[in-house]
């Protein structure tokens, strides 16, 4: 029997993303990366909070082993800072100074010297004997007003570009580690009293990793159904035809319909013209087919497919090629000589998916050829 995946929770900023993307008008909380990609992949936080009084340091871990490396044109780090009920309790969160960090090097991001805002400070694991690096740091600002919470983003495109380690470029995991400081140079902070706990934290509200990329082959989306299903056509084909039945059969088990007899067909529309090669309507329904538990949107479009006769003379707007006007006029003459064209697509555009991947990965994929735009003979 066929397993069915876990259900996956997208985060709201995919969605955003794919409705953004998907209509060709990127928004402003979409980054210039993004509408450049046609992947984006969300990997979501796989840690968990060390017990003790004091929460100095957090480590996000990621499985990115299905993630592609080449082409990838940017990737940041997502994570939820909760209001709390007294923003201005990080002063009071404060402990000895710790010594186990270097100097402050480098580090995107802002943040003066000045006040009392805490800063925050992003590093790659030390592992082995690659030591950590300081990605990014940046001033924590106070949450107000009636919005609660807000996601801080680190920009980590560095641990892909300017990293000369292949060891970590090819790892299957990525890992972070997070702490807060006074001020830049201060004493450190409980993330705790800042809002970063992860404790009692739903799907959407845990820390995610965005990978943005371009890629130059084509992606099938034939092979997304093949990793969920098998390896072979014959296992995707026991797949498909297992989903459409398990739709089916509650319709079926509802309703009886009456026999009906046979009618005579009139001999004047027993052989009936076939139409010239035209485009027609074919709806595909991914609920239908039983695949709604791993394509979150769309579920439903207008691929349209091709139909019709290539008889002669071909219409100009079918667009033929000189081949194929020869073709279709040798096989007027003579149709033991030569076979008919086809009426076949001409002009596909492409539609953008969002979808959870066989890895458990919330994915917006923008997939071409997917809707036929115009038909001819070939």
């Amino acid at each position: 029997m066929l397993h069915k995946q876990p259900l996956v929770t997208p985060h709201d900023y995919m969605l955003s993303l794919y409705w953004s993307l998907s209509s060709g008008e990127p928004n402003g909380s979409a980054l210039h990366e993004a509408g450049l990609a046609n992947t984006i992949t969300s990997f979501v936080d796989k840690g968990q909070d060390e017990r003790g009084p004091q929460l100095r340091r957090q480590r996000y871990h990621f499985n990115v082993s299905s993630l592609e490396r080449d082409g990838l044109l940017g990737a940041e780090l997502r994570i939820l800072r909760k209001r709390l009920s007294d923003p201005r309790r990080a002063s009071m969160g404060s402990a000895a100074a710790d010594g186990g960090r270097g100097g402050e090097a480098g580090g995107g991001g802002g943040g003066g010297g000045g006040g009392s805002s805490p800063c925050l400070r992003l590093y790659t694991c030390a592992s082995g004997k690659q030591k950590a690096s300081l990605l990014q740091t940046k001033t924590v600002e106070d949450l107000v007003g009636g919005f609660g919470s807000r996601w801080e983003v680190f920009d980590i495109w560095k641990v892909f570009k300017g990293f000369k380690s292949q060891q970590q470029h090819h790892s299957q995991q990525l890992c972070f580690e997070l702490d807060a400081l006074e001020h830049r140079g201060g004493r450190p902070v409980d993330l705790r009293t800042l809002g970063f706990a992860r404790v009692g934290r739903t799907n959407k509200e845990k820390a995610f990793f965005l990978a943005f990329g371009k890629s130059k082959k084509r992606d099938l989306f034939y092979n997304e159904i093949k990793a969920r299903s098998g390896h072979d056509n014959k296992t995707v084909y026991e797949y498909l035809f297992t989903q459409r039945r398990m739709r089916r059969a509650p319709a079926a088990r509802g309703a009886k319909k009456p026999l009906q007899q046979p009618q005579a067909v009139p001999q004047h529309q027993a052989v009936k013209a076939r139409p010239r090669c035209n485009r027609k309507h074919l709806h595909v329904n991914f609920k239908e087919m039983g695949w709604d538990d791993w394509i979150i949107a769309p579920l439903e479009y207008n691929a349209f497919h091709c139909d019709g006769a290539c008889d002669f003379p071909i219409r100009s707007h079918l667009e033929p090629t000189n081949h194929a006007i020869i073709q279709t006029l040798i096989n007027s003459m003579d149709p033991e000589s030569a076979p008919p064209t086809c009426c076949v697509p001409t002009r596909l555009t492409p539609i953008s998916i969002l979808y959870i991947d066989s890895s458990n990965n919330v994915v917006y994929k923008q997939y071409e050829d997917m809707v036929v735009e115009a038909c001819g003979c070939r």
